[in-house]
């Protein structure tokens, strides 16, 4: 049973919120923000079977999209982010449309080129995006006429969101769609043997994961109130793969689990700058070698182990 689970992080975020500690906050205000885009590769990577090196760019979208999208037509924070959440997610469908012809490294090779695509035209489309020197002047989200203007106020509307994901995302893990999921990943001619229709599936549910993308990238916009291209490169891509390798490839509340971890170990590789990618690099090759099924996971198997070991010597 895992319905305390809901409860407990609700208890856990209030009691950190109730230290005062603005640093420990902002820390849970980027975990909640890295954790929706997390949830969607999850999706898409872990319980499909459909490897995605490009969904940092999806994260920029709903962010650059969000920000441009109320500056050009005028409208409050919250409809920006709905509406650039909602096209991100149609252009996720597209590009799975595409993708999803390809298998293997093919795939995963065709997703990277999409994310280094997008990452590009945010540097070099100076005009809309800013280039370089990034889009400054992002307003801070505003709900029921209170500005969401520091990371106390944001912290529950982050939260929020991003409870609501990893509900959404269990309940279709549990439903018709996602037993054609796992399907998917363990045999795609299997699956489709079995009536399912295999590329309708996995553009959904890549179409559900740039939804999630979106969402993070357009809270972040607000929260940040300045977009530059540098967050949302191939760099950040490999990041969430390795949060959720972390966490468990098939578990939604493993992947929580990879966030947190990972944003840890980022707060202390902060003094190695651009080359932590490569500690990053290095830490999800040990982790898909010696821990596959996730953390967690491996955690307790070493722990049911020494148990074991530890009955059989008490035997003797």
């Amino acid at each position: 049973m895992t319905w305390w689970r809901i409860p407990a992080l609700i208890i856990a975020l209030l009691a950190c919120a109730a230290t005062g500690n603005g640093y420990l906050v902002s820390l849970l205000v980027v975990i909640g923000l890295q954790a929706l885009p997390a949830i969607g590769l999850a999706l898409i990577a872990g319980f499909t079977g459909q490897i995605s090196l490009g969904h940092a760019a999806f994260y920029g979208l709903g962010a650059y999209g969000a920000a441009l999208i109320g500056k050009w037509l005028g409208i409050p924070a919250w409809l920006d982010i709905l509406l650039s959440t909602a096209v991100v997610a149609l252009l996720a469908w597209a590009i799975g449309w595409l993708v999803f012809r390809l298998k293997g490294h093919y795939l995963a090779m065709a997703t990277l080129a999409f994310g280094i695509i997008v990452q590009i035209c945010f540097v070099e489309m100076h005009g809309v995006t800013g280039g370089p020197d990034g889009l400054t002047g992002i307003p801070p989200l505003r709900l029921f006429g209170f500005t969401l203007g520091n990371d106390f106020a944001m912290l529950p509307v982050v939260w929020l969101a991003t409870i609501a994901a990893i509900l959404g995302a269990q309940n279709l893990v549990a439903s018709p769609t996602g037993l054609a999921m796992r399907a998917i990943s363990e045999n795609e001619a299997t699956a489709r043997s079995l009536g399912n229709d295999v590329q309708s599936t996995k553009r959904l549910i890549m179409m559900v994961s740039g939804l999630f993308c979106a969402l993070g990238g357009g809270l972040y916009a607000h929260y940040i109130g300045y977009l530059s291209p540098g967050p949302f490169d191939v760099g950040f891509s490999i990041k969430l793969l390795l949060m959720v390798a972390i966490g468990g490839f098939a578990d939604v509340w493993g992947v929580l689990i990879g966030v947190i971890f990972i944003t840890l170990i980022g707060e202390l590789l902060k003094p190695l700058g651009a080359y932590d990618i490569v500690a990053y690099g290095a830490l999800l090759v040990v982790s898909v070698i010696y821990c596959p099924d996730g953390l967690p996971r491996g955690i307790a198997t070493l722990a049911s182990r020494a148990r074991r070991t530890g009955a059989a010597g008490s035997m003797r």
